[in-house]
């Protein structure tokens, strides 16, 4: 399972309630910088939580998560070496967290950094809240360097293991449905019909005009769509928004409905 998928998932199971309470996230061994890469994908994780909540942008939801959430508890140090200690002023903010229910959003959250640091004094002190937090808290635990968790520790959590990012040209991505179009072969006049569309969302008439009599093509269109929408980094609110689109187009079908609206259902809704 890829980066991506893995973040879609814990998002699925977030927007239906679903996150288990306790989480020990692993990079991969062949990470180069495997603290700040988990920090990072931590961080992307809560960002997006933010944006579905809240409506908003990435850059806002940064902005708000750097001011610091009321929801969201984060502990670390700067020294990675260094070992938490059971009087750790952050480790007194994590018991009091418990008492407390979501102020903004509808799920609370817990990042340990550094869980090779976690002895065994404190493990011993922390058992109780890892088995059991306060309702609605997830508790995630990002092991970098994937050493020894004491067991009294991993046997109480899911184990999520990131592989790590395939790097890219960015030159080479693709980021318009018509470009991804023209990558993967189809016709020259259905692209073409695609990018007067992206131009001007309200009209839909030269990508309808184009598939009439053609409905091979419009089932390869959609299809196609179907991928592109797959392989985008897109938020959950936006995955949903082109289900519905798609349910919809599939509905309208059956029932053979004007085609230019079922299209255009589909179109807005990548863009």
């Amino acid at each position: 399972m890829s980066n991506n998928s893995i973040a879609e998932k814990l998002l699925s199971l977030w927007a239906t309630d679903r996150l288990a309470h306790f989480y020990i996230v692993q990079p991969s061994p062949t990470e180069e910088n495997p603290r700040e890469f988990t920090q990072k994908w931590i961080e992307n994780f809560l960002i997006n939580i933010i944006m579905n909540e809240k409506n908003v942008s990435r850059d806002n939801a940064l902005h708000k998560l750097k001011l610091g959430s009321g929801d969201i508890l984060q502990i670390t140090k700067e020294d990675e070496n260094e070992n938490y200690k059971v009087d750790n002023e952050q480790f007194l903010e994590f018991f009091k967290f418990q008492n407390f229910s979501p102020l903004e959003l509808k799920q609370r959250f817990i990042v340990i950094n550094d869980a090779h640091s976690i002895q065994k004094v404190l493990s011993n002190k922390l058992l109780k809240t890892l088995e059991e937090p306060a309702a609605k808290t997830t508790i995630f635990l990002l092991d970098p360097y994937r050493k020894k968790v004491l067991p009294t520790i991993s046997s109480r959590a899911i184990y999520i293991r990131i592989p790590t990012n395939i790097k890219e040209d960015s030159s080479s991505r693709v980021e318009k449905l018509s470009e991804y179009l023209a990558a993967n072969g189809l016709k020259d006049g259905l692209i073409e019909a695609v990018k007067l569309t992206e131009a001007n969302k309200s009209n839909i008439m030269p990508l309808y005009d184009y598939l009439k009599g053609k409905k091979s093509q419009e089932l390869e269109l959609i299809d196609h769509m179907t991928r592109y929408v797959k392989q985008r980094n897109l938020s959950y609110k936006q995955l949903e928004s082109f289900t519905s689109a798609l349910k919809w187009y599939e509905k309208a079908t059956v029932f053979n409905n004007y085609s230019p609206e079922k299209l255009s259902g589909l179109m807005l809704s990548i863009n």
